[in-house]
């Protein structure tokens, strides 16, 4: 029995009855994870690390998709690293560990070129407000406590030669992205455009980079999340009903 905290609640994941505890009024993921984690080409046995992990959505879902070998869940914020953690025993799941810590040099501690995936939804903006103390929403939204650069280094050093790391980002922020993929040894294979509705502008994508490779990018056709109505389109539909 795991028991809730003040204001949390737990929500279904739909998939494979897995389900998540989450805050009411606090951080909650977004369909951002759910995209990235659908699109991840797991194999039986493969090691992953979700780095900023958040609620740990993106680590129990690949848990719950996959017969991975390990899953380690990194997240420098404690009360949310709690809030995985307890999320894991609620689904009595052994394959995923959720590791309180700053994920700068995390590979020195939990094993460098060891793992096959790296996953990553990151703080999206470069920018913040200066303050005196800053929110849990401030720091998951913002780079306050690591940088688009230390995430992408420390996720290649945590990648074993020929590993894939998949990141999703804000889509202005391309050019960041694959100028630091390609400084750490990280060539990018797969783009994915990702369009909020058919007749508006691409607002993120997902780019899957793998470790050592030589230069040749596949770019699929875009993924548009919403129709006119406002529902989910066939193609987003599908890959939420993915197991």
């Amino acid at each position: 029995m795991v028991e809730l905290k003040n204001n949390e609640r737990i929500d279904d994941l739909e998939c494979n009855g897995y389900k998540i505890i989450q805050d009411k009024d606090g951080y909650c993921f977004t369909s951002d994870s759910i995209i990235l984690t659908n699109l991840v080409n797991a194999h039986t046995n493969d090691s992953v690390v979700d780095l900023c992990t958040g609620s740990g959505v993106i680590a129990l879902l690949l848990s719950a998709k996959h017969r991975l070998k390990k899953v380690y869940g990194i997240e420098i914020q404690k009360r949310l690293a709690d809030m995985a953690s307890r999320s894991v025993k609620l689904n009595n799941d052994d394959i995923v560990e959720i590791v309180n810590d700053n994920l700068i040099n995390i590979s020195q501690k939990i094993g460098k070129e060891t793992f096959d995936i790296v996953t990553c939804n990151p703080p999206y903006e470069e920018k913040y407000e200066k303050k005196d103390e800053y929110s849990e929403i401030d720091i998951c939204k913002n780079e306050i406590n690591v940088s688009l650069s230390e995430i992408i280094k420390e996720g290649s050093r945590l990648l074993k030669f020929g590993g894939l790391f998949y990141m999703i980002h804000r889509a202005r922020r391309l050019v960041d992205v694959i100028v630091l993929f390609r400084k750490f040894n990280l060539e990018p294979k797969n783009i994915y455009f990702i369009y909020p509705k058919a007749n508006k502008n691409c607002d993120t994508f997902i780019i899957v980079g793998k470790k050592g490779a030589n230069p040749s990018v596949v770019i699929p056709k875009p993924l548009v999340v919403y129709d006119d109505n406002g529902e989910y389109t066939e193609e987003v539909k599908a890959l939420y009903n993915k197991k």
